[in-house]
């Protein structure tokens, strides 16, 4: 399964694989806030910055998901038409 994914990322485009990147790398921001988020709530035990940041850890797994598989059907659909 990895290896078809590594396989299929390596067939993309050049501009589909710069966006994919900057993607993962915004996923990875936005979970890197989340985990200071539960920090900050193990801190101070604040039951609401727990909600906060599992909703925001949940986020940036949906960006990261969202982007492999909007990275995938753009390549394919790109491939089709020409």
């Amino acid at each position: 399964m990895i290896k078809l994914f590594i396989e299929k990322f390596n067939s993309f485009d050049d501009t589909i694989k710069k966006i994919v990147k900057y993607g993962f790398k915004f996923s990875f921001a936005v979970c890197i806030l989340s985990i200071l988020i539960l920090l900050i709530y193990e801190l101070h035990s604040i039951p609401d910055l727990y909600y906060i940041g599992l909703s925001v850890f949940r986020l940036s797994l949906f960006f990261a998901v969202e982007f492999i598989i909007c990275a995938i059907a753009i390549d394919t659909i790109k491939k089709q038409i020409c």
